[in-house]
């Protein structure tokens, strides 16, 4: 684990504001991973490493829609040889597994705490216009200054980066979120390689069916999502999409609820690749093959 401070400079070169947050080492060949809150903004990236050593990070990609950002250090200028934390499937977590938070909170360095997986597939909103999702909820104690640091398993591996807390008072009150190493390892590859990450796109907007919907339509069962609005010359206006359709189905999986499809298609598939859904369309089940698209930015 590693503190990483963000200075940002006054019109005068003077420094005007200091954020400390966390991240953790991902290769031997100095890139390091944290939350793209800690660092966006900043004219100059400190890493602190745990035996006080500090040197000025360089920037290499960040992604404000999945909170991650990646930096690098040469390992060169360091005494101490970097140790990289291995990346867990996030995916293979359930409710009442046990981890580990590790961070700098309230700037108290190597600070780690203890708790479980509250739940998994949570969506998390953001100011960005579009929610994160796929996000796994934990009950370990966590404040302003674990941002960025790694969430791992009993057995050392990282399963997500700390990105929220749910509070009224801006401390912990036994809800935070993370960012699942799935998604983590997704979008920092494509950060390392490009710069940048494309998010996979569909171009609706609509809501989750209700329990009157589910009557209205003759559903067995309150599920699936209903389209209200089809963005144009988006992927679900030239797939044949319409207003008033049901997804009941992504591939083989039961369509619950929004979260259910976002984190199919965010942690499983990419721009260009094709999916299917299965839709009620006028009491009829039809399938709908989609190529999914680049989102928009915000």
């Amino acid at each position: 684990m590693i503190k990483v401070e963000k200075v940002t400079q006054g019109v005068f070169g003077s420094t005007t504001e200091t954020v400390q947050g966390s991240g953790f080492v991902y290769n031997e060949s100095g890139i390091i991973l944290t939350n793209n809150h800690v660092i966006e903004g900043g004219d100059e990236v400190l890493v602190r490493f745990w035996n006080g050593e500090t040197v000025e990070a360089d920037m290499v990609g960040t992604d404000k829609y999945s909170d991650i950002g990646v930096l690098s250090v040469d390992p060169s200028e360091l005494e101490i040889p970097l140790q990289a934390l291995e990346l867990a499937d996030s995916g293979s977590l359930e409710p009442g597994d046990r981890v580990v938070s590790i961070g700098t909170p309230f700037g108290l360095t190597g600070t780690a705490t203890t708790g479980i997986v509250s739940q998994t597939e949570r969506v998390l909103n953001t100011e960005t216009g579009y929610p994160i999702p796929g996000v796994i909820q934990i009950d370990a104690a966590i404040n302003p200054g674990n941002s960025g640091g790694p969430l791992l398993n009993f057995g050392g591996e990282v399963i997500g980066i700390t990105t929220a807390i749910q509070s009224q008072t801006g401390s912990f009150s036994g809800i935070g979120f993370v960012v699942p190493s799935n998604l983590v390892k997704k979008v920092s590859e494509s950060l390392i390689e490009n710069g940048l990450y494309k998010h996979p796109w569909i171009g609706v907007s609509g809501n989750d069916v209700t329990y009157e919907i589910a009557q209205d339509r003759g559903l067995s069962r309150v599920r699936g999502y209903i389209i209200k609005d089809i963005f144009p010359d988006s992927p679900a206006e030239e797939a044949g999409l319409k207003e008033d359709d049901i997804i009941l189905g992504i591939e083989d999986k039961e369509v619950m609820d929004i979260e259910d499809i976002l984190s199919y298609i965010e942690l499983e598939k990419s721009p260009g690749d094709t999916v299917s859904f299965d839709v009620l369309r006028d009491g009829n089940r039809i399938t709908i093959n989609l190529e999914l698209g680049v989102r928009p930015s915000t």
